[in-house]
Order: structure tokens, then C-alpha cells, then sequence
């Protein structure tokens, strides 16, 4: 069970050196990990095209609802939402920690890229929020609001 999402985002970098917005295109692919028995486990394949590629393992943290993953430096958090206007998942992402010796903090939203099987489609039902939790996020972010209404203007909804 996988899926698959691309989008985009704005991430913070800052040093001695340099204090910058820079504004970047993004996939994200999701697997459940190891032998597939384990809902709450799961392997990352990320990109990003300011940070580059990373495999990275997930938990699910069940009293957060969030996808937790680190791959040393950079710290990950992932909230997977089902949106009722559009009918598909988005994935909110938050990164922040260190890159290139620079602080980087940046989020993004991507959206539902490939059709997903019956049995991803359950396993994605479990634990994404809600589309008014979605919305409230939306709402409250401008930037993200805006990247949204351009994927849903894309998707024709």
C-alpha cells in the first residue's frame, strides 16, 4: 500500500551568512514498512527541490495524529487530510533543523498525485484529519491558502 503527492512550499534558511525565503517544488511518496502488517510504520520518499532526496522512516504518533520522521538534521512532521471540496488527500509537511550549517524551517501542502488503491485509500482514511481541519489550517496560512486554490483550479474543482 502506497501513495503518492506533489506540491510545493516556502522554507525559511538562515545563518550568519544569509536570512532567506526560498520557495520550492516537492513530492512525496509513502509506503507502509517492512513486511506491510504495520499501519503505524512506514518508509518516506521525499523530494524536494532545495533539500534534495531523502529516504526516511515514520511513525504515526497516535495521540498527535502526525507522521513523525527525522533523517538526523532535518526533523519532519506530516498531517494527511481528506478534503470534501475536492474529493482527494492533501499532506500538510513541516520541516525544520539544520541544512548546508544553515537553520531551515519551511512547510508545504501536496496533493493526492496518483490514484490510490482501495486498501491505501482505508489506511489514508485512518489517519488523516478532518476536511474542517483542513480548511481551519488553510485559513490561517495564507501562503498555504493561495498554493491550495492553485492546486484546486489544476484538479478543475
Amino acid at each position: 500500500m502506497s501513495g503518492t503527492y506533489t506540491g510545493s512550499g516556502r522554507a525559511l534558511v538562515v545563518s550568519s551568512k544569509c536570512n532567506k525565503l526560498v520557495d520550492f517544488t516537492s513530492s512525496y511518496t509513502w509506503s507502509i514498512g517492512g513486511d506491510g502488517s504495520d499501519d503505524y510504520l512506514y518508509k518516506i520518499e521525499y523530494n524536494n527541490s532545495l533539500i534534495g532526496s531523502r529516504t526516511l522512516s515514520a511513525v504515526i504518533d497516535l495521540v498527535e495524529d502526525e507522521e513523525i520522521c527525522s533523517d538526523k538534521c532535518l526533523n519532519f512532521i506530516t498531517n494527511y487530510f481528506v478534503d470534501e471540496d475536492t474529493g482527494v488527500f492533501f499532506v500538510y509537511v513541516t520541516i525544520n533543523g539544520v541544512y548546508k550549517k544553515c537553520n531551515y524551517s519551511s512547510y508545504e501542502i501536496d496533493v493526492e498525485s496518483a490514484a490510490l488503491s482501495a486498501a491505501s485509500r482505508d489506511v489514508l482514511k485512518k489517519k488523516s484529519r478532518s476536511s474542517e481541519e483542513f480548511h481551519k489550517l488553510l485559513d490561517s496560512k495564507a501562503d498555504l491558502k493561495k498554493k491550495y486554490l492553485e492546486i484546486k483550479a489544476k484538479l478543475g474543482k
